[in-house]
């Protein structure tokens, strides 16, 4: 049996769950409270009821597969496989717990090392990761991806040094990337409110079984017992989407004993027996995943969880790029303190804080070939660029109480003349919250190092505003904007 190599929507079908097909409404809850996850409590509002983490989880976890060149819902497939695993085991439920949202989680740090990759191969790291996920770890092998992947716009001697390179400090700066991303990610899970355990399984998760992973070299029982779970559930969803299911659990089965622990890839094939794979691919996986929480009841979100959840995702879209280190942290400071001087409801403030801490979530799905570059960029390389609104949109639009926070974010690039993307809309169709934003992400932008520029001083950032403002900016934003800055 083999799953479809193409996204299909039906697999990602759950209520409050958008998985890019747009056709999922959010369900409004009532009431809520309201704190940033960095600072003392500065608004509260009576309301909403709490909301299931795992779903939130869930839509957000899409980026970390785009950024990983993975189809949508390789976290989620990923959860699944890992929580019938944790029952097939017999896991504690404390750990099968952890388990369901390590593996959420487990690519968040993923961002932080895609600058590094697409500098040492030269190319797009979403596809150079798409493709590493599923080359073996021989030297002939790695030596084959090197050579695939140089890039073919360099001459001929720039792609000999990058070879030689390659060859000379390949593994040191594999070890390098893969430190960073590990750590990076058990530090986003414990930003979001997530506990020593869930943090440790993904610290843990590229170790392998003989001692050849990465990047401390752990060696058998020496590695996180849930991480070895969640490393051989992952691998069986990347080469099942890719490959089909029948070169999977040969794949797995060659590996145990080397990269994976064999018990797990044990408890792989039993499940198998019992159906997993045909339960992995049936109509409805969204909703059965989240029907698997161990501690449903347990593990809800408050409004000050879902601020630290959405505070460690921004830490994880500004982590793309070398050049947008807080971007998405200060755009929301600006965004709300706009929202506070222009005198918008307390709700509206949350919502555009968190507008800005994930207006730029859509761009884990472009490569750094395109964020990075120090020139201007072609048409097709803009195209991919004004795709990242829609993205933030579809991301965002299912959780429940974010469908503001989705509409402003998508609309952070339009513009009052209607000449913005990604839909073009005009003055009637931006109210004040997405105007708010739009001038608080312009003028971080201007204020902030890019590839193609040294940071602008606030004067020269309010000269160009001021230009800008009646076609592109609000007026009275950029009037708000001088107090507040």
């Amino acid at each position: 049996m083999a799953l479809p190599r193409q996204y299909d929507p039906q697999l990602l079908a759950v209520p409050q769950i958008l998985y890019l097909d747009g056709t999922t409404a959010a369900t409004p809850l009532a009431g809520w409270r309201s704190r940033s996850a960095d600072r003392t409590p500065a608004l509260q509002v009576v309301g909403r009821q709490p909301l299931q983490t795992a779903g939130i989880l869930a839509a957000l976890s899409i980026a970390l597969d785009l950024t990983e060149g993975q189809l949508p819902g390789h976290a989620l497939r990923t959860c699944f496989i890992a929580s019938r695993l944790g029952d097939e085991m017999g896991l504690h439920r404390a750990d099968r717990s952890a388990l369901f949202f390590a593996a959420f989680l487990k690519d968040a740090g993923c961002s932080t090392n895609a600058a590094a990759v697409s500098r040492i191969f030269g190319g797009d790291d979403i596809e150079l990761k798409r493709e590493q996920a599923t080359i073996g770890r021989s030297l002939v092998a790695y030596a084959a991806f090197a050579i695939r992947n140089l890039p073919a716009s360099e001459p001929l001697p720039l792609r000999l040094r990058r070879l030689v390179r390659l060859a000379l400090q390949g593994n040191r700066e594999r070890k390098l990337v893969e430190q960073a991303r590990c750590e990076r990610g058990a530090d986003i899970a414990r930003k979001a409110g997530f506990g020593p355990d869930v943090a440790t399984a993904i610290r843990d998760l590229h170790e392998q079984w003989d001692g050849r992973g990465e990047p401390r070299g752990l060696k058998g029982a020496a590695i996180d017992p849930l991480a070895r779970v969640l490393a051989a559930s992952a691998a069986l969803d990347v080469f099942m989407t890719t490959k089909g299911a029948e070169t999977a659990l040969r794949v797995l089965a060659s590996r145990a004993g080397g990269w994976y622990d064999p018990d797990v890839v044990h408890a792989i094939q039993r499940a198998t027996e019992r159906g997993l794979l045909e339960d992995l691919a049936a109509p409805g996986i969204s909703e059965r995943t989240l029907q698997l929480e161990p501690d449903a009841t347990a593990r809800s979100s408050d409004e000050d969880d879902v601020d630290r959840i959405a505070s460690a995702f921004a830490d994880i879209v500004d982590a793309k790029s070398p050049f947008t280190g807080s971007h998405s942290q200060r755009v929301a400071g600006i965004a709300e303190a706009l929202a506070e001087t222009l005198e918008l409801p307390v709700p509206d403030r949350v919502d555009a804080r968190r507008a800005g801490l994930l207006h730029d979530i859509g761009k884990l799905g472009v490569p750094n070939t395109i964020l990075d570059k120090p020139a201007a960029l072609d048409e097709a390389e803009f195209e991919q660029i004004r795709r990242h609104p829609e993205l933030t949109r579809r991301i965002l639009a299912p959780i429940p109480t974010f469908d503001r926070v989705a509409e402003l974010g998508a609309a952070h690039h339009e513009r009052l003349d209607g000449r913005g993307y990604f839909r073009g809309l005009a003055a009637p169709e931006l109210n004040l919250g997405a105007r708010i934003v739009a001038v608080a992400d312009v003028f971080e932008a201007l204020t902030a190092d890019r590839p193609y520029r040294a940071a602008m001083s606030r004067a020269q950032a309010f000269e160009i505003l001021a230009a800008e403002t009646g076609d592109h900016l609000a007026s009275e934003v950029v009037d708000a904007l001088r107090d507040v800055v």
